[in-house]
């Protein structure tokens, strides 16, 4: 996205405004001037810094007083002009939407943007959105929903001058990441390029495939931890970087004695994608996830749609994902490898190559 002129972004309290903020600033501007309505500005470099932006010399930082803000934002256009940032970020202007307030602000934004060529970012609550989108160029609405399985997080293109609007892009916030899109970031890898397992998989599906996901499908006891492990510590011996993800710790025990690195992560929808992210960019080659099915009984249906859309599109980024689960009824669409094991014996019922519907032995 190329935000220029005048950005609102807005949404609930914790939704990562400011995060959101600092980041598209931080990686698109060389000087930012930055007017906060509610934090100090050792506390706002401290909280920038763990989640990875270190502004150092590049900002100039303004704690706003709120008892009279006409006067205060004379004097703020006065000093963006002179300083001639790239961008002024007024942080929150909910603060300051008291009786009248709004042709104070629509004076700024018309002084700074007019009269300077700055861009300005505006942050708002919800609530309040509407009496600043007007004189908005871009609108962007970050959706902030804490369900039982976990935060949900999506960035909502509402309205974008001169580019593409309407349509939504799940998003996390993490210490060292920062503010994270989920968008689909197509790996040079080609999705139909395999990698061989040195195992019964290479037969069935032709190996694993880089940037898909891949379902391993059968009762319990059906043997999808023993097929995951077993090609995970062959690809390891091939010198392969693999891990091992345990939704509540099951299965460590025999990813141990297959000698395979293992993860284990509560069902919480926003830690797990935090973990699969931070491995893709440690290029990964495969990453073995089993438990799923336990967000789904303790969640539903949706908490594994959820999880496999973001996944979908975080496995574009090159490694293979590989899922074990009791069914993907309802959710084929998202594996374009899909292997069925019966103890000892798999059957790709999906894949770009190997027999496809021909039992194989393990």
């Amino acid at each position: 996205m190329k935000l220029r002129g005048v950005t609102l972004v807005y949404g609930p309290p914790g939704a990562g405004k400011t995060t959101f903020a600092a980041h598209y600033v931080y990686h698109n501007y060389d000087k930012v001037f930055w007017v906060s309505a509610f934090e100090d500005e050792a506390t706002f470099r401290g909280n920038m810094s763990a989640l990875g932006y270190n502004f150092g010399e590049r900002l100039v930082y303004w704690e706003a007083p709120l008892a009279d803000p006409e006067p205060f934002f004379d004097t703020l256009v006065n000093s963006v002009i002179k300083e001639r940032p790239g961008v002024l970020v007024i942080d929150s202007i909910t603060e300051f939407l008291g009786s009248g307030n709004i042709d104070i602000i629509h004076n700024v934004v018309y002084r700074v943007i007019k009269q300077s060529g700055i861009d300005v970012f505006v942050t708002a609550e919800k609530e309040v959105a509407e009496k600043v989108a007007y004189v908005a160029d871009n609108v962007i609405e970050l959706v902030y929903d804490v369900r039982p399985y976990g935060a949900y997080r999506e960035m909502v293109v509402r309205k974008i001058r001169g580019g593409r609007a309407g349509y939504a892009v799940p998003y996390i916030i993490a210490e060292g990441l920062g503010f994270v899109l989920f968008k689909t970031e197509p790996s040079e890898a080609k999705p139909t390029e395999p990698i061989e397992t040195g195992t019964c998989l290479d037969i069935a599906t032709g190996g694993l495939y880089r940037g898909v996901l891949h379902a391993v499908v059968g009762h319990m006891g059906s043997g999808k931890t023993w097929l995951m492990l077993k090609a995970a510590n062959s690809l390891a011996q091939r010198g392969k970087k693999v891990a091992f993800i345990s939704i509540m710790a099951g299965g460590q025990v025999y990813a141990g004695k297959f000698g395979v690195p293992a993860v284990g992560v509560d069902p919480n929808l926003e830690e797990v994608l935090t973990h699969l992210y931070k491995m893709t960019g440690e290029k990964y080659d495969a990453v073995f996830i089993r438990g799923l099915e336990l967000m789904k009984t303790m969640y539903g249906k949706e908490s594994l749609y959820v999880f496999l859309k973001v996944l979908h599109n975080i496995a574009k980024r090159g490694t293979a994902f590989v899922i074990s689960l009791r069914s993907v009824e309802d959710f084929d669409m998202f594996f374009d490898v899909i292997i069925e094991t019966k103890r000892g014996v798999i059957n790709a019922a999906r894949a770009p190559g190997g027999q496809v519907g021909v039992d194989v032995q393990c």
